[in-house]
């Protein structure tokens, strides 16, 4: 039996397609060509095995990787470790950030530095720190600036107590107060947020101490000025200066690396309070060189000698007799001192201030700052002093006062004032009259306290006033209808004005530029005279021994030399009880 089955074509391992007629050859498709492969080395297949191992990474490392995502936990970093690693968020910067910001930092596929904080690769955890990886370069930065002793520049952050705060390369550096400047800095608050040139003098990595210092720079700078300044000091040369320390006695300016004293008697003509007055701290001001001391190092400096005196021509300025208008510059015990102009002062005693009202104290008429009218009485260019008076800007009221009140006529007032050999009474408002103790009651008194006190009104009539010494005498006893009285106990027509009585101002108060009168009325008062009475309290006093060696002889006490002497002693002893 014939085996009609069919093989299939084995000469090219395929099969014939379902349909296709089996007689009707197949053509064989083409045989495709080889591929051909670089040839490999035993070495390029070592490195391909190494580059597939992981790398191996330990704490203290600072590592480069590639942000893979950055998530609440952090950024992960592929560090061609077995794990990725992470840096916390608190890690980033000096001050932590939040999700959006880092994501607007970074983003995935940056390369970033880390530092490798922790490694735990059974946990698979690795902690990285870009803030410590910043810390870390920063810290070789400035072992190089160390090395170098390089100056660079520094943003001052904050003040701390003792000195301030800096970033240096990411870390923070302290700038002791004492390193700010050559001179003690008393405030360091106008330093906050300002640049500065500093220079390193002490770096300590362990114990993350890094200490800078400002005054290192300027004293360096300050040599080499101070070698450029020094060979032009001389008595008489001129400089332009800044001010750097303002103190109670003076201003010291830096002339350029070195400084000098300006005293405060050669800072200006003009009066003021205190040095900060006239300059402050950072002003630029023209000086010159007074005298210079090698040994002990000290340049005495002098602004006012670059400024004309204002005493120089102050007689063709100024006359006797010239009203003036000024500034009441300062008031003492015995006046105020009145600026004329800038360095030119009068002063006004308190005898000058008023023709009636006594005047104890400046104060009482005016006050520092007020601008006055006054009048010149003296001009003493030698001594450099100006006596000026202000009442003498009104009319005198005691020049009409004999007019007014001619001798007899009656007056009534209050008694202002009480003595042992009187009381005074008050004619018109601010002008008194002394009533002698002879002349207060037809009958004879022995202490006038006995019949009156300090506000009692009583009525008198005038015997005379002297309107150049400004005394008034008055008699009670008069006007009461008592004549004269007997010779022997007085009597007479007396008139206490001419001989010294009457003025309260001198004999009873004290107070006058003129010994015997109240200043008169073109007295002009001594500076030295009343500097005296103000280191005695401000309380000017007259011996009243010449008005009572008069008083005395008239009424027949003092008949030999002896007794006059007496008198006067007894009138001191009366003088002070009164006072």
């Amino acid at each position: 039996m014939e085996d009609n089955t069919q093989t299939p074509a084995q000469t090219d391992g395929t099969q014939p397609t379902p349909g296709t007629d089996m007689a009707t050859p197949v053509t064989a498709p083409a045989q495709p060509t080889e591929r051909e492969y670089p040839e490999m080395t035993m070495e390029d297949i070592l490195a391909s095995e190494a580059a597939q191992e992981h790398q191996s990474v330990s704490r203290g490392d600072i590592v480069d990787g590639t942000i893979v995502f950055i998530g609440q936990d952090g950024i992960a970093v592929d560090i061609g470790a077995k794990v990725e690693g992470v840096i916390p968020l608190n890690q980033i910067g000096d001050e932590p950030v939040t999700l959006e910001q880092a994501q607007e930092m970074y983003k995935p596929g940056d390369t970033i530095e880390a530092y490798v904080v922790r490694v735990d690769l059974p946990n698979s955890q690795i902690v990285l720190s870009k803030k410590r990886a910043d810390q870390d370069k920063g810290w070789r930065v400035l072992e190089k600036m160390q090395e170098a002793d390089e100056a660079f520049e520094v943003d001052v952050l904050e003040k701390v107590r003792g000195g301030l705060v800096a970033q240096v390369e990411g870390i923070r550096a302290f700038l002791p107060a004492s390193q700010v400047d050559t001179r003690r800095v008393n405030d360091l608050d106008p330093y906050v947020g300002k640049p500065l040139q500093v220079k390193l003098i002490e770096l300590n990595r362990k114990r993350n101490r890094v200490i800078i210092s400002h005054r290192a720079i300027m004293e360096a700078q300050k040599a080499k000025a101070r070698e450029a300044t020094v060979g032009q000091l001389e008595a008489g040369a001129q400089f332009e200066g800044e001010v750097v320390e303002i103190t109670d006695f003076g201003v010291f300016v830096n002339l350029g690396g070195i400084d000098g004293l300006v005293h405060r008697s050669e800072l200006t003509y003009g009066r003021f309070n205190h040095p900060r007055d006239v300059v402050k701290v950072g002003d630029k001001v023209q000086v010159q060189v007074l005298d210079v001391d090698d040994s002990r190092e000290r340049i005495n400096l002098s602004m006012k000698a670059l400024t004309q005196d204002p005493w120089e021509g102050a007689t063709e300025r100024y006359s006797i007799g010239q009203k003036v208008t000024g500034k009441v510059t300062n008031l003492t015990n015995f006046g105020a001192f009145v600026e004329l102009e800038p360095g030119l002062e009068g002063l006004v005693h308190v005898s000058e201030m008023s023709w009636t009202k006594r005047v104890r104290h400046p104060n009482e008429v005016m006050k520092e700052g007020d601008e006055v009218e006054a009048v010149i009485l003296r001009i003493d260019p030698k001594d450099r002093r100006i006596s000026l008076g202000i009442r003498q800007t009104t009319d005198d009221p005691w020049s009409a006062l004999p007019d007014r009140y001619p001798p007899g006529t009656q007056v009534k007032g209050k008694i202002t004032g009480m003595t042992d050999f009187g009381v005074f009474m008050e004619i018109e408002e601010g002008i008194e009259g002394l009533i002698h103790i002879s002349e207060l009651d037809t009958q004879r008194v022995n202490n006038p306290a006995d019949l009156f006190k300090k506000g009692d009104e009583i009525e008198a009539v005038i015997l005379n006033i002297d309107p150049v010494e400004q005394r008034a005498s008055l008699s009670r006893r008069r006007f009461l209808g008592g004549g004269p009285l007997p010779t022997g106990q007085g009597g007479g027509n007396r008139d206490f004005v001419s001989q010294g009585g009457g003025s309260r101002s001198d004999r009873y108060s004290g107070g006058g530029a003129r010994p015997g009168g109240r200043g008169g009325r073109g007295g002009g008062a001594d500076y030295a005279y009343n500097a005296k009475d103000a280191q005695q309290g401000g309380k000017i006093s007259t011996k009243l021994g010449d008005v009572y060696a008069d008083l005395f002889a008239q009424f027949g006490l003092g008949g030999d030399k002896k007794d006059d002497t007496a008198a006067e002693a007894g009138t001191e002893g009366t003088d002070n009880k009164a006072e």
